[in-house]
């Protein structure tokens, strides 16, 4: 089962800089494939916690794990990284050394996970992280892009294309979905993939797919409130870290990489007193550094190898 291939993993390692005893912190698990290298490095007396809301990733990596015995204690928790406060408060510990977020969507989801994140193969219409996850409070309908699709007015479709998908037709997607949805439901990818065909200027139909790919990312962001949780988790990582201890966080696409980057800026700026000013009134101080002066993207060996590396991001912060 092919979970994920990790990206940018010689160059997590080299920023990360784990060392033996350090605590390590893997909030998008996967198939483990960052999570063991840096396991390796901390033994035989760190310990590794990692997180991921799909039980069928954590199953994976157990396995993954078993095979390497290992000295370290490694936990492993079900649940959402940005909740990375309380799944450490429940093991008990109070600091990590290092944590790692990869927020891209892993080969599994979408090629075997069978929930419709690809416009390639007709599925149903899910795009859920995990399927028990978040119910629309009113109905107790599991939400999803069925129930987006479905339910959302027509404006509050075309923000969240043209916001998280940055689709330019937005507005006349949004339109023919509404108007067929009048007709009958819109239940699997193929479904859409035809309302977005035919949502398209005539010339431009055999673009379809790149519109497709732009949609399909809108929906999976709204379902998995991946903005938010992004959000969410990065003062809580921050909190968490040990004095020297680092953040890494690897994006995939314009909207989490500007939410990273400015969070970084963030805390690594000091004084925020005008220009003006001769001496410094705020008292502000710098809280961390940032390691990566730009992105760390990967190279072209690991592009050619990984095509789906190609729009990831690296970015890491050392707390002072």
């Amino acid at each position: 089962m092919d979970f994920h291939t990790p990206v940018l993993s010689d160059e997590v390692l080299e920023y990360l800089n784990p060392k033996p005893g350090e605590t390590a912190v893997d909030g998008t698990l996967g198939g483990a494939g960052h999570a063991l290298e840096i396991a390796k490095r901390i033994e035989p007396d760190g310990t590794l916690v990692g997180i991921d809301l799909d039980s069928a990733a954590i199953d994976q990596a157990k396995k993954v794990f078993e095979k390497q015995k290992l000295k370290s204690k490694i936990f492993f928790a079900q649940d959402n990284y940005k909740n990375i406060d309380r799944v450490l408060e429940n093991l008990a510990i109070k600091k990590a050394d290092l944590i790692l977020v990869d927020i891209g969507i892993s080969s599994f989801d979408l090629e075997q996970s069978k929930r419709g994140f690809s416009f390639q193969k007709e599925e149903p219409l899910d795009m859920r992280f995990n399927t028990e996850d978040r119910l629309e409070n009113k109905r107790k309908q599991p939400f999803t892009a069925y129930f987006i699709l479905q339910s959302y007015p027509e404006k509050e479709l075309e923000k969240i294309f043209r916001e998280y998908g940055e689709e330019k037709f937005s507005r006349k997607i949004a339109r023919v979905i509404v108007r067929h949805r009048q007709q009958t439901e819109i239940l699997t990818t193929t479904d859409l993939l035809e309302l977005i065909k035919q949502a398209l200027p005539a010339p431009l139909r055999f673009k379809a797919a790149d519109s497709a790919r732009r949609i399909f990312q809108s929906l999976r962001i709204e379902v998995n409130a991946e903005l938010e949780n992004l959000k969410e988790f990065l003062p809580k990582a921050f909190r968490l870290l040990t004095p020297g201890g680092r953040l890494a966080v690897i994006s995939f696409h314009s909207l989490e990489d500007r939410i990273v980057k400015q969070f970084f800026n963030d805390r690594a700026k000091g004084c925020i007193c005008p220009p003006e000013f001769p001496i410094c009134k705020c008292g502000r101080d710098a809280q961390a550094k940032i390691l990566t002066k730009k992105p760390i993207s990967a190279g072209s060996k690991e592009q050619e190898q990984n095509p789906r590396s190609k729009p990831a991001k690296l970015r890491v912060l050392q707390k002072f």
